[in-house]
């Protein structure tokens, strides 16, 4: 599985000569907690002006279970400017493309802090509740924004990085725009990894109601050529037209659904499909099975790290020699 670090308690917007923080490193749904021996966290400040990064230094180790709850004081930027800078905590950017990915816990940046004098230092700043991760591959960068609350469609998944990270390195070899569907897709990620290496294709990524305000947003401050469309499994609704590849990410967390997500799958005639899964249940594989008296066979066809299983409608001959 992969870890992140991420703030059990965030910054708050604004301050003016002291700032603390309760960081955590934990797994995706923050059950977890990284427990194979001490961590160090470094932490720098980048500047929303200039873009200026301040070196990185220590703030704190990480022990596991010792380590939470710990409030951390953050030194301020010395002799910064007032004006609007990010916390950095971990590395500044998470590689996709890495063959280790996951080796280490993802970093994380807070939002941007005013800090200057005149701003609250007395617990009265209101605290943040967005987070954002960099992800990079090749020339490309990717900000995805999450929230720090438990809504399940407002973070980041481990599916969602591994599926992005085996895209990356198994690129779609079509040189035809193609229209591809994701389904589940939560903060975006699968298909803006997707929309930044195919700009020519049509891409819809869809998820619930609740879900649209954050996806909505991360396609638009990455001014990706995706487009956002609720999609709700128990409903008739479907987006029109024949589609060339159906992707998803994590969309197997509730068995209970999975009736309508094949439903839904059916709908998308014809389509390749491709899907990231992390087991966290050994009932979720009751899906294959489903899906398989429709007439639907996923096979097993990579690995991101030990966890994440890519599972695709490839042929046998298609498959052969992909890793």
């Amino acid at each position: 599985m992969f870890f992140y670090i991420s703030f059990l308690r965030p910054p708050p917007t604004s301050c003016s000569s002291s700032l603390s923080i309760t960081p955590q490193v934990a797994n995706d749904l923050r059950t977890e907690f990284h427990e194979s021996g001490p961590l160090d966290i470094y932490y720098s400040w980048l500047s929303v002006k200039t873009g200026e990064q301040t070196r990185p230094a220590k703030l704190t180790t990480w022990r596991g279970q010792a380590s939470v709850y710990k409030e951390i004081p953050v030194p301020l930027p010395r002799g910064a400017a007032a004006g609007l800078w990010r916390l950095v905590l971990g590395a500044s950017s998470i590689a996709l493309d890495a063959e280790n990915i996951g080796d280490k816990p993802f970093g994380v940046m807070s939002m941007p802090i005013q800090l200057g004098a005149g701003q609250s230092n007395k617990g009265k700043a209101k605290l943040q509740d967005q987070i954002e991760r960099v992800y990079t591959f090749g020339e490309k960068r990717l900000r995805i924004t999450e929230q720090t609350s438990f809504d399940l469609d407002k973070k980041i998944w481990d599916s969602g990085i591994g599926l992005s990270s085996w895209l990356v390195r198994n690129p779609i070899d079509d040189p035809n725009a193609l229209r591809i569907l994701e389904l589940g897709a939560g903060t975006g990620i699968v298909s803006l990894v997707l929309g930044a290496m195919r700009p020519a294709d049509e891409i819809i990524t869809t998820d619930v109601e609740s879900a649209m305000p954050l996806l909505r947003h991360n396609i638009a401050q990455n001014a990706s050529p995706v487009r956002a469309e609720v999609l709700d499994w128990d409903e008739d609704a479907f987006p029109e037209g024949a589609f060339d590849i159906l992707v998803m990410a994590d969309v197997t967390y509730n068995t209970a659904s999975f009736p309508s997500l094949v439903k839904t799958i059916k709908k998308a005639v014809g389509a390749r499909i491709i899907m990231g899964y992390k087991q966290r249940d050994p009932a979720e594989r009751e899906l294959w099975t489903m899906l398989a008296n429709e007439g639907i066979q996923l096979k097993h066809t990579g690995m991101v790290g030990d966890a994440i299983e890519i599972w695709t409608t490839r042929t046998d001959a298609e498959s052969e020699g992909v890793h």
